[in-house]
């Protein structure tokens, strides 16, 4: 007995010391500064604390402290929302001194690469929505409220009847609502008083009484001088009022109160059928995405077989333009898939040229055509099903915009758009619209279904229960919408992942020009296997403990799931890329010609001797030290090739422009496979920076150590920011290099020294020496010259001149009397029976192999597949910018405290 009451005793003292502990920690909740963590690390904390161990103190505490700040008005609502939107712009603005993408890429973005442009903008910040979730769920229990106003406004006369007669009665009873000013005292009397009136204490009626309460009051403090008082027992008429009253107040109870649920239904219901659109679209890009890997790996196969058959001149010319289709095809279809997922799709556009014919020439076999009819039978489906189509260029339209501004720039379409439409206008400044601004790619659907967070209230308010009956309503029509919607969430992102994919081995695909084949080809084994050059050995247990993370499936969502997964390989990990980035110079290893795994082998060689160097060099001369602004319209690629120049003539009308050391951009040529290894790992463990005890292991602070040591953190915070823009950095250093290697900024001036009789014979031999080396420039070129000085007036003829120029020579020399400059001309390569241009210069000719007649006539520049893998790198540390510095740009304290303690986590919400 001694032996279980101590055991007894025991248990008890534990769980005492727990509940002193974790109300210790809560504690020192109080004393923690939220400025210092990332909204990630802040995340972490708020799940850790809404555990079992923790949750009562924790719960006890948000409670109290939102007292202080009750979101309980519209003008509470946008206030909250506003302090959300200027504490993003006031983080973006620190990061536009940096001149890194914020203020050049709002400036230009509108005219660049189109579809990566636009989605390094979109900055889908992972944990920023869950800020505004209190203010999205009040502001939908708002609108109830506001529906069961305009009801009873519908019966205005008949309402303030009833409460005038409900006055009288409480007057007869001795309580005269007239002298009273305390709002809360006024309602307890009105709908309680006596109990004499049932239905003003009925449960499911409780949000018309409150309205009606708040009416009467109103009523009261308008016409407190005109109201003449009652006693209605001296007329002998206080029963019949009083069944008056109590029966009329129960119809319209009913009444108005089921005309609400009844649009709740049908809003229910257009939600349901908005979904089931989104889900058909998804099926759609599903089989599209199909078709699209069978065509790249029956590309694959072809670019094997152009170097096995590279002798028999027949048979690859069979093999090539078998290739050439393919590639237009998934070209097509990449573009179509681009353009819904990155929300600038025009369906109307793609329908109306495969219907024209435009793309008859690479749908030409039978089977082609069926692939053509079913592609265009998909887009009419897209296209009848659509309801997130676009995104303004300016995301900080979002922040103000109105339902039918989303109605005019089609997101919002059709009967049931435009109905869950009024339902999220209805909500503060469009709730939806601030998750779209916050960068959530999920708020884009909210957007559309006006359900973020709509069912994650920890307490049930009458407003909340006539939502869940919509909510129930829409489990009945379709299964758990819940569910659904997280799958098409996820599919957005999946997709985007995809499309950015397609994009990089489309991009290499149109490499596969001439004799670079098989050297591309082998270039990037290299880069692909011997990418980490480990000086700094510790580097590799990144590699080691993410597969470790990935093959367990690991993550990191509470405090504790961040200390618990700290150990040795993790703190070697964070030696290495803390090393990485230590001190003021760039570290050898971000540069490809210092990797020795690359020394002496001749496809890297070439790729920095004779296609980058001379590059380089021909840009220096174009666009001379010290000025940086060519370097930095570098970093926003443009898409026509008549366009490479712009970014620079929007950058020139900039005085800010912080300069750049030329030579650190370009003398080294970057080594960008691992720059995008690097940024993805250092994303990955950034919690640990932000935690650590500090510099020598990297040991994680318990809980209880981080929440008081406010210093420290601050401490950490800087220090990871300042990571992050070093890696940024060297991303947007690598973007210029691709890009210039693409042909930015240089088609104009090469054409000039080329064709205007410069006499600059350095710049000439140079030029001459890029256009035979640099075969993605030379394509770029050949696509900017023939639009510039063939007549592609008559499309259809010269498409097919063109398409036959390599087996009519009649057709060819059609071709040629359409050029409009006399020493250009088109021939035909013996070794491959296709096009080419040719032109002498300086004692030289210079050849380009021409690209498919498509591709010149939609004009666009063809970037290296390292500049799409680059600039998403150079969306994910935005992202994670934006992510670690939101909280330190919180102010005044009223606003700070505000957002940590109405912080609501993503658990309650899935």
């Amino acid at each position: 007995m001694k032996k279980i009451t101590n055991f007894f005793f025991s248990i008890i003292l534990l769980l005492i010391v727990n509940i002193i502990c974790a109300q210790s920690t809560v504690n020192n909740f109080k004393m923690f500064d939220i400025r210092n963590s990332s909204c990630e690390v802040f995340n972490s904390l708020n799940i850790e604390l809404e555990g079992p161990s923790y949750n009562n103190g924790f719960s006890s505490l948000r409670k109290n402290q939102q007292i202080k700040y009750p979101l309980q008005t519209q003008n509470s609502i946008d206030g909250f929302i506003n302090d959300f939107n200027v504490t993003l712009d006031k983080t973006k603005k620190r990061y536009e001194s940096q001149e890194f993408l914020w203020k050049t890429g709002k400036e230009i973005g509108k005219y660049g690469l189109s579809v990566l442009g636009n989605y390094a903008q979109a900055l889908p910040t992972k944990h920023l929505t869950n800020f505004l979730m209190p203010a999205i769920e009040q502001g939908y229990e708002l609108y109830v409220d506001n529906e069961i106003q305009k009801g009873m406004d519908l019966h205005k006369d008949e309402i303030d009847k009833i409460i005038k007669d409900r006055i009288n009665l409480l007057y007869t009873n001795g309580i005269d609502l007239t002298t009273s000013t305390d709002k809360k005292a006024f309602e307890d009397m009105f709908a309680l008083a006596h109990g004499e009136i049932p239905a003003l204490n009925r449960e499911q009626y409780a949000i018309f009484n409150k309205e009606l309460t708040k009416r009467a009051y109103d009523f009261i403090s308008s016409n407190r001088e005109q109201i003449q008082l009652l006693d209605l027992r001296t007329t002998k008429q206080y029963e019949d009022i009083k069944l008056q009253v109590n029966s009329k107040i129960e119809d319209f109870q009913k009444q108005i109160t089921d005309d609400l649920d009844s649009k709740l239904k049908e809003l229910g219901n257009s939600i349901v059928k908005l979904t089931e659109g989104q889900k058909r679209i998804f099926k759609t890009l599903d089989n599209i995405q199909v078709r699209v890997k069978e065509n790249e790996s029956r590309i694959s196969t072809l670019e094997k077989n152009m170097i096995l058959f590279k002798d028999d001149i027949v048979q690859l010319k069979t093999i090539q333009d078998e290739h050439s289709k393919l590639i237009i095809q998934n070209s097509l279809q990449i573009d179509i898939l681009s353009g819904y997922v990155f929300q600038n799709l025009n369906t109307t556009e793609k329908i109306n040229a495969l219907e024209k014919g435009d793309f008859d020439h690479v749908f030409s076999t039978n089977d082609d055509k069926i692939k053509k009819n079913k592609l265009l039978n998909e887009l009419k489906e897209i296209k009848n099903k659509e309801t997130i189509i676009s995104v303004s260029n300016d995301i900080e339209n979002y922040s103000k915009a109105v339902y039918s501004g989303l109605v005019n720039t089609g997101i919002l379409k059709g009967e049931d758009s435009k109905n869950v439409g009024i339902f999220i206008n209805s909500v503060s400044v469009l709730t939806g619209a601030a998750r779209v601004y916050a960068g959530d790619a999920s708020g884009l659907m909210s957007v559309v279904t006006g359900l973020g967070g709509l069912f994650s209230k920890p307490q049930d308010s009458p407003e909340s229960q006539i939502l869940k009956q919509m909510h129930t309503y829409m489990k009945i029509r379709f299964d758990s919408i819940d569910h659904h919607l997280s799958i098409i969430e996820t599919k957005i992102d999946t997709l985007s992942n995809i499309t950015l994919d397609m994009h990089k081995s489309m991009a290499l695909s149109f490499q596969y020009t001439g004799n670079q084949i098989e050297r591309i080809n082998r270039k990037n084994d290299y880069l692909l296997n011997h990418s980490s050059y480990l000086i700094f050995k510790d580097y590799k247990n990144c590699l080691d403990q993410t597969k470790v993370w990935e093959t367990n499936i690991n993550t990191i969502t509470t405090y504790s799931d961040i200390t618990n997964s700290f150990n040795p390989v993790c703190k070697k990990c964070l030696d290495g890329l803390n090393d990485f980035l230590a001190g003021e110079s760039i570290q050898a290893p971000f540069f490809l010609s210092a990797n020795p795994n690359y020394k002496n082998i001749d496809v890297i060689d070439f790729e920095i001797n004779d296609i980058y160097k001379p590059t380089n060099q021909l840009f220096t001369i174009f666009y001379p030290s010290p000025s940086s602004k060519a370097i930095y319209a570098l970093m926003f690629p443009f898409s026509l090739t008549s366009d490479t120049n712009k970014s620079l003539y929007y950058l020139n009308k900039m005085d800010y422009l912080k300069e750049i050391d030329n030579e650190i951009v370009l003398n080294e040529y970057y080594n960008y496979q691992l720059i995008n290894e690097f940024t993805n790992n250092l994303i990955t463990f950034s919690p640990f920076f932000i935690v650590q005890s500090n510099s020598s292991d990297f040991k994680p602070q318990s809980i209880n150590e981080y929440l008081i040591n406010n210093k420290l953190n601050k401490n950490n915070q800087t220090l990871q920011e300042n990571r992050l823009l070093k890696i940024l950095e060297l991303i947007q250093y690598s973007v210029a290099q691709q890009s210039m290697l693409s042909g930015n900024l240089m088609l104009d001036p090469i054409y000039a020294t080329l064709f205007n009789y410069s006499t600059d014979v350095e710049a000439k031999n140079l030029a001459i020496k890029v256009l035979n080396n640099n075969k993605l420039l030379a394509t770029n070129f050949s696509i900017y010259l023939i639009n510039k000085n063939v007549d592609l007036t008559d499309k259809l003829k010269v498409q097919s001149l063109y398409n036959t120029a390599s087996v009519d020579t009649k057709s060819l020399e059609n071709l040629n009397s359409l050029i409009t400059l006399n020493d250009i001309k088109f021939e035909i390569d013996a070794n491959n029976q296709k096009l080419k241009l040719t032109f002498n210069r300086e004692g030289q000719k210079i050849t380009i192999l021409c690209p498919e007649f498509l591709t010149i006539l939609e004009n666009k520049m063809i970037n290296s597949e390292a500049l799409y893998t680059l600039m998403d790198s150079r969306q994910k540390i935005n992202s994670k910018l934006i992510d670690l510095t939101f909280t330190k740009n919180l102010s005044p304290p009223s606003t700070i405290e505000k957002f940590k303690y109405y912080y609501s986590t993503k658990t309650k919400n899935e």
